[in-house]
């Protein structure tokens, strides 16, 4: 004996197993919805590994394997040994690539265990290349600096500044600079005493 059921949107009558069924697969889609869509086909990929070779991948284990999956990747973070590290979208490229490129002698996979250790073992290969990156800036940096920058003067650079200074102190300047400020100095009379004068005749 069976046990049928009707859609109350739109009167399809079928087995109650049907409806459950259709039931997990909307999970399924819900879940994979929220995961990136760059990872979208090598997730479809990466569930086939979890496939029994027989028949088709049960609804309820799909749904399974992809909330977690869900789960991990939006925390962007993965835990494996005890260790949290940060997990960003590049490491679970490259870990889905790699795993699909070369998967495991023993299928089908029965979690997620393989593919996090290769996530977690990218993950740090990132951040080592990151860190690597960050030290040859500084030191890049630091042996180059900015041509405009300005030179901290030094206390000897001081000093010998003051000194300078007090030993010209008092000396008549030379040259153009001293030829300046006369000029400036020269009263009306003397810069009028060149100029033409008015004739005689004239009112």
């Amino acid at each position: 004996m069976t046990i049928r059921g009707i859609c109350p949107e739109c009167g399809l009558s079928a087995e109650l197993a049907a409806f459950v069924t259709q039931g997990e697969h909307n999970q399924a889609l819900a879940a994979a919805l929220e995961i990136p869509a760059i990872l979208g086909p090598r997730v479809v990929r990466y569930l086939g590994l979890h496939r029994p070779p027989s028949r088709a991948l049960a609804g309820a284990k799909a749904v399974r394997l992809l909330t977690e999956l869900r789960d991990v990747i939006v925390s962007g973070r993965i835990e494996r040994k005890g260790v949290s590290r940060p997990a960003p979208l590049q490491a679970w490229i490259a870990a889905l690539d790699k795993l699909l490129e070369r998967p495991p002698s023993k299928l089908p996979l029965s979690g997620h265990g393989y593919l996090f250790e290769i996530v977690a073992s990218e993950a740090d290969r990132l951040d080592a290349e990151a860190e690597k990156r960050k030290e040859e800036a500084v030191r890049s940096g630091a042996s180059t600096p900015p041509s405009n920058a300005v030179r901290e003067r030094s206390t000897e650079d001081v000093l010998a500044e003051h000194r300078r200074l007090a030993a010209q102190g008092g000396r008549p300047r030379t040259g153009e600079q001293a030829a300046a400020p006369r000029r400036g100095k020269q009263s009306i009379s003397q810069l009028l005493e060149g100029a033409p004068r008015p004739e005689e005749g004239e009112s």
